[in-house]
This record gives structure tokens, sequence and C-alpha cells, in this order.
């Protein structure tokens, strides 16, 4: 039972987490031959004064 969690800032759309959930499916399907039932894809949206990268919040940056 694979399970892939995949964490972005937050404002993507449903149309747009749906795509990439038919896509990572695909290819862990394609990848590990488990079947497309049993393989979990899970979104953490993280605002933009939760992430940080080099130091600095994104909500900082432009």
């Amino acid at each position: 039972m694979p399970i892939v969690q995949v964490s972005l800032l937050a404002g993507r759309t449903e149309e747009q987490k749906k795509a990439m959930a038919e896509e990572i499916t695909e290819t862990v399907n394609k990848h590990s031959g488990a079947p497309k039932e049993v393989i979990t894809v899970t979104f953490s949206d993280i605002e933009r004064d939760s992430w940080a990268a080099g130091g600095i919040l994104y909500s900082e940056k432009n």
C-alpha cells in the first residue's frame, strides 16, 4: 500500500491536485506494480508564512 505525501505551498486548485494525484498514481502503479486502488496520495497545503528556504519565509519573498 504505497503512500505518497506531497507538500505544497497553499494555492493549488482542486483540479491541479486531481491531475497530480492521477499522474502520481499512474507512475507509482507503473514502477511498483501496486494496484491503483491501494495507492494513496495526500496533499499538505502549507501557508507561505509556515515555509522557509534559505532562512527566509516564503511570505517575505515576492
